[in-house]
Formats: C-alpha cells, structure tokens, sequence
C-alpha cells in the first residue's frame, strides 16, 4: 500500500453510485471480500444519501485501517452458534459488522415467517453504521424489527461522571403500503458523529450534552471528542441530558436496555469493555414480529399509513413547520440528494484522498458542474 500525507481538498458532490464505487474499491483493496465491500458501502453511502452524515462515509477509514491492520478479520463469516426454536446466536467472528448484521437480520426474518417471532444476538462484532438500514430491511420483508447495537463508551448513565455506556441506537421499522415506517436513532442526547460534523460545519454544539472528567457540562467540541477518543472521561449524555429534570434518567434508562441486550445476553462485551486485546467485540440484537401473525398484513399495513396521515396532519406547534414522523427527514434528503449528487465536507474528500492514497486508488472526483 502507498504511503500516507496531508492533501489539500474543498468540498465537492458527488453521485451515489460514483460514491458506492470507491468506497467498494478501498475496502476490496484492503481485503475485504467484494460481497462484503459491496454491502458495507451500500450502508455507508445510504447514510450520506439519508443526510446521516455522521455514519456515512465519514466512517470508511476505520473499516479500512481495521482490515488492514488485522483488527478487522477479512476473512471471517458469521456463523449461527447457537438456536433454539426462534432464538438465534451469530458470532460474526471479528468480520466487518455490516455483513454479519445483514446476515442476523435476514436470519431472523426468516426465523420469525416459522415461529411468529423471532429474536437474534449478534456477539463478537464490529461497526455497522446506521441501524435503521437493518430494520427498514426486515419491514420491507413483512415484519416489525427492533435493531439495536452497543458501541464505545461514550455516555455517561444517570448520575455517574464517567463514560460506560455507547451511544447505543435503537431502530425500530415496520412495512406500510408506501416505504416503511422507520425510528433511528441514539440512546445519547447527541452521538459523537453529530459533533464532529458541527465542528466540520463551524457550529457550536448546546450546554447539557456532554460533561468533561469533573461532571461539569462542557461545550468545547474539540476537546469534547478528543477526550472521547482517548478515554479521558469525557462524556456524552443520555437522551433528557444532565440530571432528572428532563428525563436523563429515563434515556439512561434506555440505555442500559440497549447495553443488556447487545452485551450480556448477546455474549459480547458491553460498551465499557469493547475495542479490547480480542477486537472490537461489540454486540448487536435484532427482534422480528411476522406482520401477517397478528392479522391481515396488508390491512395492519394500511391502518399504520392512516396514522402517520393524522399525526402529520395535526395542527402544527408553529404554523409553517410541519409535523414529522420518523424517516421524513431522511426520505427527503434522499429524494434530494439522488437528483442533485451528495455533498462532501472538505474534512472528509482530505480523509477519503488520504484513503485513496493508501490502497492505491485514483481520488473521488465531484460532479461536473451543470452548464
């Protein structure tokens, strides 16, 4: 592989499939399988399509580095090690979390068209990127999924001044006759990736998301996330913020719920004791509901449509800004995005030319200007 120095970038567009493209080229130049590549950018592009930008590409130079350090196993497959009737354990063997939650997932698909219900621990991990894309998978194969995966420690539980718990997303998607209904989203008042790209974007981040090693609230982007990285006590918070005042206790609650499921019943590390001597060891679970168990699915599929309508249509708290359900958002910036190319902070075209240069690829080129 080539060697590594500081290039210069400006911010460019570029188009979802030139995207995928090299991204799928640097993991195959760093090992990984194609099938694996193929799957793992399809996530990560998702993300930036979504405007999640924070886990999308952004996130491609620790797969890379991983697999070509060893610290990612490019050979590894999951495998199911353990069932029993709807119960399932994947080890997905220190491989790239993409594929081996790709693989659960789709297992406890099928799982749940047999049984009704099927649940699936995922030991043994690593990074999967935005959990939704797991759960909008399984919906738009006729069951309700519950996706959730541990991660660093990053936040701090209620009342402690010390990061144990990952921001742990939880998502939770189910079919309608449209695109599926999809929740994604952080056990932590802010993930960390929110607060690299304020600081990318020159935005200050808001008192009451993160405290420093005194338990103090701090609002020092920098030394917030570097104190994160290294592990200095730096902590984000979890959904409600500081205190009880506004329900910290009750995110923290969700946390710990997360944390359950993905590390001691998963039989992976939790989030305080990930990224150690034996890999990431991160933890994943994933619920499916078969749809058509509980009723008519096409008709559950249509009473869901009929509510998100009347929860939009509600009258607006400030008239002009419309109600959202989850996935708006993201719908829209994908509609977006798809006609007129993604965008690509300056941080992150340096970071993907510094990856370009060191498996050997030509750099990402944006979009030809329209005339």
């Amino acid at each position: 592989m080539a060697g590594h120095s500081t290039l210069g970038a400006s911010m460019i567009t570029v188009d979802r499939k030139a995207l995928t493209d090299f991204v799928t080229q640097a993991l195959v130049a760093a090992g990984a399988r194609a099938d694996d590549a193929d799957l793992t950018a399809d996530v990560l592009v998702a993300a930036d399509l979504a405007g999640v930008d924070s886990h999308g590409v952004a996130r491609l130079r620790r797969y890379v580095e991983g697999l070509h350090k060893g610290t990612i196993d490019k050979d590894a497959r999951p495998e199911v090690v353990r069932e029993d009737g709807g119960v399932s354990v994947v080890d997905a063997h220190n491989g790239l979390g993409q594929p081996a939650l790709c693989f659960a997932v789709d297992h406890a698909v099928a799982r749940a068209k047999e049984h009704g219900v099927a649940a699936v621990a995922v030991r043994r991990s690593n990074h999967i990127g935005i959990a939704g894309w797991y759960a909008e998978r399984a919906a738009r194969s006729g069951t309700f999924a519950l996706v959730t995966t541990n991660a660093t420690p990053q936040v701090a539980p209620a009342g402690a001044a010390e990061p144990m718990f990952g921001t742990d997303p939880v998502s939770y998607a189910l079919p309608t006759p449209d695109e599926p209904l999809c929740y994604d989203a952080a056990t932590s008042i802010v993930p960390r990736g929110k607060l690299e790209r304020l600081h990318r974007e020159g935005r200050p981040m808001l008192d009451g998301w993160a405290v420093g090693p005194d338990g103090a609230s701090s609002t020092d982007i920098p030394r917030v996330v570097a104190g994160l990285k290294a592990r200095e006590g730096y902590a984000l918070l979890p959904l409600g913020g500081l205190g009880s005042d506004f329900g910290g206790h009750k995110g923290s609650g969700v946390g710990l719920l997360a944390e359950l499921l993905c590390g001691p019943l998963a039989g992976a590390s939790w989030s305080k004791h990930t990224y150690g001597e034996q890999g990431a060891d991160l933890g994943q679970f994933v619920l499916c509901v078969n749809i058509g168990a509980l009723g008519d699915a096409r008709e559950i599929g249509e009473r869901v449509a009929a509510m998100s309508d009347e929860i939009r249509a509600a009258r607006q708290a400030v008239p002009g800004v419309p109600v959202r359900l989850p996935g708006d958002r993201r719908r829209t910036s994908a509609g977006e995005r798809s006609a007129h190319g993604i965008p690509l902070l300056a941080p992150v075209v340096a970071d993907l030319a510094r990856i370009a240069e060191l498996v050997g690829l030509a750099p990402l080129r944006g979009r030809e200007p329209v005339a």
